[in-house]
């Protein structure tokens, strides 16, 4: 065979060179076809994070970069295509800015819209929604204050699927605590009038949409121990926002509101905003001896 023979070596060491050769020629060079040494393939592997904003922008610059190098004779009859996670986290990203108004639009309406079936008080029921997105709003806000902080130098912004992904996780876990206050309350005040059965509700169910609402925080927070940006960012958002709903929304604005209505403090504006008229107290009978 091959063995130590030199002469044999020196002939197949050429041959393996241009087999090697045009096996990389194939690769990177279009070979067979109408377009033969018309396509050409250039793979680049950047240092940032394929899936983080700045890759986003690095990629329509350099797009942008390569269209410049090509030779003026060619430039007008080019396409330049560009593949990989980087390009098809671009494209997603297109399609869901699109998209993005959309579902938050669907997502209020038809979450608006279980809340009117369930509870059957349309005007609670905007409340209940606007406290939702408000802790949405504030989540965002304190997330990127918070990454801005730690970075100053070269913080770009929230990772795009930051606000999509937090919308609609914290809605739907926001208004899951809503709607269990809200039974409960209800219950409790048929049973002890409009004020006093929000306060019997709150402390029979403080602990346990406290309880839940720390086990779901730190299993969001558990997000912020991976190595993606987004994903840190989006699970810090996602805590925040539920210890938000869990300790400010739940126990603080929701029942407050409904204090303040069923007290009279919206004047004429109570019954249409959702205020429960008082029972009249029947007076105590008394025993003539």
């Amino acid at each position: 065979p091959f063995g130590g023979d030199d002469s044999i070596e020196a002939i197949k060491k050429p041959v393996v060179r241009k087999v090697t050769l045009t096996r990389a020629l194939e690769h990177y060079v279009s070979r067979t076809g109408p377009l033969a040494n018309h396509v050409t393939r250039i793979e680049l592997t950047a240092e940032l994070d394929p899936f983080a904003r700045d890759s986003i922008s690095h990629l329509s610059r350099l797009e942008s970069e390569i269209r410049k190098l090509l030779p003026d004779s060619v430039q007008a009859g080019t396409d330049i295509h560009v593949t990989g996670s980087t390009a098809s986290i671009r494209d997603l990203k297109s399609v869901t800015d699109r998209d993005q108004i959309r579902i938050d639009v669907l997502v209020v309406v038809v979450v608006f819209l279980i809340l009117v079936v369930l509870l059957r008080r349309p005007a609670i029921c905007a409340y209940l929604m606007v406290t939702v997105l408000f802790s949405y709003l504030v989540a965002l806000g304190a997330t990127y204050l918070f990454f801005w902080s730690i970075d100053t130098g070269t913080f770009a912004g929230l990772d795009w699927k930051v606000p999509m992904f937090l919308f609609t996780i914290l809605i739907a876990v926001g208004e899951d605590y809503n709607i269990f206050l809200m039974t409960r309350i209800e219950e409790e005040q048929e049973r002890f009038g409009p004020v006093q059965g929000v306060i019997h509700a709150l402390s029979k169910t403080g602990r346990i949409i406290s309880s839940c609402g720390i086990i779901m925080a730190g299993t969001f927070a558990s997000l912020t121990a991976g190595s993606l940006r987004g994903m840190c960012q989006l699970g810090f958002a996602l805590a925040f926002g539920v210890l938000l709903d869990t300790f400010v929304i739940r126990p603080i604005l929701v029942p407050a509101y409904l204090v303040l209505l069923n007290t009279g403090r919206f004047g004429p504006l109570g019954p249409l905003l959702g205020a429960i008229p008082s029972k009249p107290t029947e007076p105590e009978s008394k025993s003539v001896s």
